[in-house]
């Protein structure tokens, strides 16, 4: 009995299964083409850190969605391994001898506690700590933490079916069930029926077999076995994944829920495929395992790929009310499908290369036209009515039995009805003499705006408007004329055209897409709304959405949120060019050169799983270094590489990462950028830190955070520079200290010199100053001595008290070296009185001052002047008889005093002649000399210095006149100031 029911199961099962649409979830294959090192996998493990972990026959290989690490099994039984567990930081595995492994660092080690013992089952970790290997007649278990080893003697021999439920390993054998916690065993004897794998669920475990009749079986409660697979099926695994049970057969995979119902409508993924493992990772991408095909990437396993014969397809029409879809392919063939029937052919003639770009039905009469490099006109009854050969884009109906299409030459009207069809007026031109076309008969629109190359014709018929996308823009005929629309000024050049009740949608090749109502435009909606490209091939309205076929996208843009979907490749659609697409009452329909795409409009794609990062290597000078956080280096490592992970597989190359160093600005990094170079860095403390986000925005959680330090050279070395500082300060302060020392001696040396030569100075102008006292004394003295010759006792006491004030004044202006001008035109004033005493009143003299100077105000060196006064009276005057004249004139000019001695004497000539004659009188030019010596040493490094001129007065014959003496003497601000400073 129990025999003849599972035959009937079996026989139900195929029944079933012969009805059963074949189809492939939408998946990306890697393998040994880009990385894998074996297509034969095992088993694979996703780890806390994200990344995917693949045991295959040439050893274990570490995965994060752009390139393998590979860790090559030292086995000496075979590189195959598989049963991938985790535990902290390491990965345990086996291989087919019983050998235990796990990785650390970039090695794989052997668990030497664990010896082969001969036979085994899968082992499991329990509790994140206790590693349990099940043999034939006992239990090992392995505390990974302490490496201590504990062993449990068992009640039956194991099968390969184990599990872990409530924190216990269950284990499957010959008669029963065993349960453990590692230390302590507790065995129920119950009927496994030959069962080879065990799946827990809530309230039950469910026995699975392995070959021949695969059927499963309720262990604790009893019943009927459940047929569930093919016959002859080879079962290779068995899990639970959530809340689906995946099995793992020869050819293919197979999802039921909990109480082991088929879901997906039963479907095998994969049919042919020998699948080993299954696996749903962290963002709920599906992984299958293959024995030869490496592993299957499922980004979203409710997208359907359904494929016709390995024939592309290239366009598309709603059927059944949007159920399901006529399809073009590109064979020029025509099929309809809808996910319960499958694929179906409608219209199949001979293969032509020239693909199908648009299908058109008439859902009143279920006429059929599709378009390529010709028209096609089907009936009802799929019969061809006519085959018209014009390169036709697409056809619309106008009314009833007329339609118009769009071709490389224009437009042309089109009608079935075996009766002539009357053309509307407003469609005929001025001149046209007939207003209806007979059946099978074409008519081309004679518009001159449409008499060019044609894209696209749609028909409003709540405004009777035709409109036709042409290269020269886009075109409307209606009955209240014919003209282009433009936007903005511009031409509108349409790839797509679709009339809705009051309004227009026109998509463009390169403006995004316009809405018109009365031929007027009044939406336009681009990149700037959100589009991802402004490149619209294809699109379609459903309800208040567009759905847009874009440059690698298909969005949906909904007209009244202005909220945009994108779809794409992480989403699970194929990496193929989407040429149309159908949105139906409940599905997505896209054509693709891989076969049709259907997926359900409402499913939410949104990748809500934030991506993970992880560090995978740290280079320092291109050498791999261990990084800890604040590693140090020295100044000449300088050049860092670093190495990360990302581990979003759903996203691909959809991911936006930027980093930034220290406090510095966000920069970009391509989304296939895994590395961070940075040739050369100066010294310094720095931090890195690393962030991505998802192709839908979301971002990592925790960013990646590099720090290092790269330090100075020993010449930049804090201590290093401290050291050179205080040299170079305690330096500059013994340099600035010497050289003080040496200015100040310097200084003083020469402040002792000019004291000495000031000394000197004063001592020489002293010294020919009492040289000239008692030369001017003898002069006086010798006037006196004549009056008493004379007996001229009255001039003599004249002269006498006279000649005492200018000695007295002598006196006091000889201790001084500067004197106010008054005192010296006193001390001259009582001079020349004296020799006009002496000269019996035969010299004249006139001072002149000039009224801008304040004598009293002006310093001069004591006693200057004199000299020349007295050589101009003795050398000049004394030899003249009569008419002695002497004029003293003080100017001031800018920044002087303008001295003037004029006489009218005998000259300089004739008074030196004289003097050879009387060599007693050679005394008389000792003042002139001595004089000329003090200049000498008053204009001794003096800014503006003491000038005297002599000039000999001649009339035109040459004969002297006298003598005119200019000295010019600068002013002084003190007088006390010595004129030499």
């Amino acid at each position: 009995m129990r025999h003849f029911l599972t035959f009937l199961y079996i026989l139900i099962f195929s029944i079933l299964s012969s009805c059963v649409v074949a189809q492939n979830a939408v998946y990306r294959v890697i393998n040994n083409l880009n990385g894998l090192p074996s297509n034969t996998v095992y088993s694979i493990l996703q780890d806390k850190k994200g990344f995917l972990w693949v045991a295959h026959d040439k050893g274990l290989s570490r995965y994060d969605g752009k390139s393998f690490v590979h860790y090559e099994s030292i086995a000496k039984q075979g590189r195959s391994l598989f049963n991938l567990m985790e535990y902290q930081d390491r990965i345990y595995c086996q291989d087919f001898a019983g050998n235990f492994y796990y990785t650390q660092h970039d090695k794989l080690v052997q668990e030497s506690t664990l010896s082969w013992k001969g036979g085994f089952v899968p082992a499991t970790i329990l509790n994140n700590r206790l590693l349990l290997s099940c043999f034939t007649d006992t239990l090992r278990t392995l505390d990974l933490a302490s490496k201590k080893i504990s062993k449990i003697p068992i009640p039956s021999s194991f099968t390969w079916g184990i599990n872990v439920k409530d924190h216990k390993l269950l284990a499957l054998c010959e008669n029963g069930i065993y349960r453990t916690d590692g230390y302590r065993g507790q065995f129920q004897k119950l009927p496994t029926y030959q069962s080879f794998f065990l799946i827990p669920t809530d309230n039950e475990l469910f026995g699975i077999t392995k070959t021949k009749y695969p059927y499963v079986r309720k262990l604790l409660h009893g019943g009927t076995p459940i047929s569930v697979l093919k016959p002859d099926l080879f079962v290779q695994d068995v899990i639970k994944l959530k809340d689906e049970i995946w099995v793992s057969t020869s050819s293919g995979a197979y999802c039921f829920d909990l109480n082991f119902n088929p879901k997906y409508n039963g479907f095998c993924f994969f049919e042919g495929t020998s699948i080993s493992r299954i696996l749903i990772d962290r963002e709920g991408n599906y992984w299958f395992a293959t024995l030869s095909k490496g592993l299957l990437f499922v980004p979203n396993i409710h997208t359907r790929l359904y494929q016709y014969q390995n024939i592309g397809m290239t366009a598309l029409a709603p059927f059944q009310e949007g159920n399901g879809v006529f399809i073009g392919t590109e064979k020029q063939n025509i099929l309809s499908f809808s996910p319960e029937q499958g694929f179906r052919p409608y219209f199949m003639k001979k293969s032509s290369n020239h693909e199908i770009i648009s299908i058109y039905e008439d859902t009143e009469n279920h006429d059929m036209f599709f378009s390529s490099n010709r028209l096609v006109h089907l009936n009802a009854q799929r019969q061809q009515v006519q085959s018209i050969e014009l390169a036709s884009k697409s056809v619309v109906k106008i009314k009833s039995n007329l339609y118009a299409m769009a071709y490389s030459g224009g437009v042309a009207l089109l009608t079935k009805s075996k009766k002539p069809v009357s053309i509307p007026s407003w469609l005929l031109p001025k001149i046209a003499s007939t207003k209806s076309v007979s059946v099978d008969t074409i008519f081309h629109l004679d518009h001159p705006s449409v008499k060019s190359r044609t894209r696209w014709i749609e028909f409003g018929q709540k405004d009777s408007t035709l409109y036709i996308s042409t290269v020269g823009g886009l075109v409307y005929i209606s009955p209240k004329g014919t003209g282009f629309i433009t936007y903005r000024g511009n031409p509108i050049y349409g790839s797509q055209i679709i009339n809705k009740g009051d309004y227009t949608y026109i998509s463009t090749f390169s403006e995004g897409i316009y809405i018109l109502k009365n031929q007027q435009v009044i939406q336009h909606i681009s990149t700037k709304d959100g589009l991802a490209s402004n490149t619209i091939y294809r699109f379609q309205i459903d309800q208040q959405k567009l759905w847009l076929v874009e440059e690698g996208m298909l969005q949906s843009f909904d007209l009244k949120t202005k909220k945009i979907t994108s779809y794409s490749s992480t989403d699970g659609l194929p990496k193929a060019e989407i040429k149309d697409l159908v949105v139906g009452s409940q599905n997505v329909f896209l054509a693709t050169p891989e076969g049709l795409v259907v997926f359900d409009k409402k499913r939410d794609v949104f990748n809500k799983t934030s991506p993970l990062m992880a560090l995978t290597g740290f280079t320092v000078n291109d050498q791999k270094r261990e990084y800890y956080s604040g590693i140090k280096l020295e100044s000449d490592q300088n050049s860092i590489e670093i190495f990360f992970s990302i581990l979003s597989f759903k996203s691909e190359d959809e991911l936006h990462i930027s980093y930034k160093i220290n406090n510095g600005t966000w920069l970009n990094l391509p989304s296939q950028s895994r590395v961070l170079s940075f040739p050369s860095l100066s010294p310094g403390a720095y931090q890195l830190t690393l962030r991505v986000t998802n192709e839908d925005g979301i971002a990592v959680k925790k960013p990646l955070v590099i720090d290092f330090v790269i330090d100075a050279p020993f010449y930049l070395q804090w201590w290093f520079v401290g050291l050179i500082l205080a040299i170079i300060i305690l330096g500059v302060y013994w340099y600035f200290r010497w050289r003080i020392n040496d200015i100040n001696q310097k200084n003083q040396l020469i402040a002792d010199k000019l004291k000495l030569e000031q000394e000197v100075k004063q001592s020489m102008l002293a010294s020919i100053k009492s040289q000239m006292n008692p030369h001017f004394l003898f002069n006086a003295l010798n006037t006196i001595q004549a009056y008493i010759y004379t007996n001229d006792k009255e001039n003599a006491s004249v002269y006498l008290g006279k000649f005492s004030e200018l000695t007295r004044r002598i006196l006091e202006m000889s201790n001084k070296d500067c004197v106010p001008l008054s005192e010296e035109i006193k001390s001259l004033s009582l001079y020349l009185e004296l020799e006009k005493i002496r000269f019996e009143d035969l010299l004249h003299y006139t001072f002149e001052v000039d009224p801008a100077l304040q004598p009293d105000f002006v310093y001069i060196p004591s006693m200057l002047i004199q000299p020349y006064v007295e050589n101009a009276i003795k050398h000049g005057l004394l030899h003249k008889k009569d008419d002695r004249q002497l004029w003293i004139k003080f100017i001031k000019e800018r920044d002087c005093l303008m001295v003037i001695i004029d006489d009218n004497g005998i000259g300089r000539k004739r008074s030196a002649q004289l003097k050879r004659l009387k060599e007693k009188n050679a005394h008389n030019g000792f003042a002139i000399s001595a004089n000329q010596k003090r200049l000498d040493i008053l204009n001794q490094g003096a800014k503006h210095q003491i000038m005297m001129e002599i000039i000999d007065k001649q009339n035109t014959q040459g004969e002297p006149l006298g003598t005119l003496v200019n000295i010019r003497i600068p002013f002084q601000k003190t007088p006390s100031a010595n004129l030499v400073n």
